[in-house]
């Protein structure tokens, strides 16, 4: 039983880190997109203001 549970969770590790690997590229680039857009908001707001 024991070695079941330990392949499972060493299987569950091995596809974390192959999906950290594939996606995290593309959802940094998404983040980085993302607040530069609310920075560009936040930004001609305050331009605006003044």
């Amino acid at each position: 039983m024991k070695f079941g549970k330990n392949l499972v969770l060493m299987s569950l590790g091995a596809g974390a880190v192959l999906a950290y690997q594939k996606y995290s590229k593309p959802a940094m680039k998404k983040i980085e997109q993302t607040v530069d857009k609310t920075m560009k908001k936040a930004t001609n707001k305050l331009e605006d203001m003044m």
